[in-house]
């Protein structure tokens, strides 16, 4: 299915489409990924969750590691829904959420080993400098905020931007 047409694939352009990394770095990923998922799993057995690690039993499509880290990078990446993820797959829109819910976790571990994950909170003005000074440069990505709309009619039309205008009829 896509994984095969994947493997196959010579393009980096079309590579970095699917998954946003080169087949050079998925390969180098790879190993961190599946120690990362032997972590996790061991995890599961000694807090209770599962009984033992899963051996055996069905096959199904996420059969080895690199096509479960190909999964999730390419969710990742293309951000689909789970009916058209579940579709490329060859399996349903539950079984790909299922996977998309377990192999997040395994990524986060694997990209923490490596050192790549992004910071998500400072606390500090210290902690921004500290990062400032590793890494050179820093990106901030500011997101709109919502804003509590006042319920007075008054307040309504002092706030109003005018962006949301009539539709006027041409006459």
């Amino acid at each position: 299915m896509i994984f095969e047409k994947f493997m196959e694939e010579t393009s980096e352009r079309t590579v970095r489409a699917l998954i946003g990394m080169s087949k050079a770095q998925f390969a180098k990923l790879c190993p961190i990924f599946e120690e990362a998922h032997a972590e996790l799993q061991q995890e599961r057995v000694q807090q209770g969750e599962i009984k033992r690690v899963p051996k055996g039993g069905h096959v199904g499509y996420l059969d080895r590691i690199d096509k479960k880290l190909f999964f999730i990078l390419h969710y990742l990446k293309t951000y689909c829904t789970f009916d058209v993820l579940g579709f490329h797959f060859g399996f349903s829109s539950g079984h790909a959420h299922r996977h998309v819910a377990q192999l997040l976790p395994v990524l986060r571990r694997s990209l923490a080993k490596l050192d790549l994950l992004p910071e998500r909170e400072l606390t500090t003005p210290g902690e921004m400098m500290k990062l400032i000074e590793k890494h050179g440069d820093i990106i901030i990505d500011g997101v709109e905020c919502s804003c509590v709309r006042p319920q007075d009619d008054d307040q309504q039309k002092a706030h109003y931007s005018g962006k949301k205008n009539a539709i006027r009829l041409k006459p």
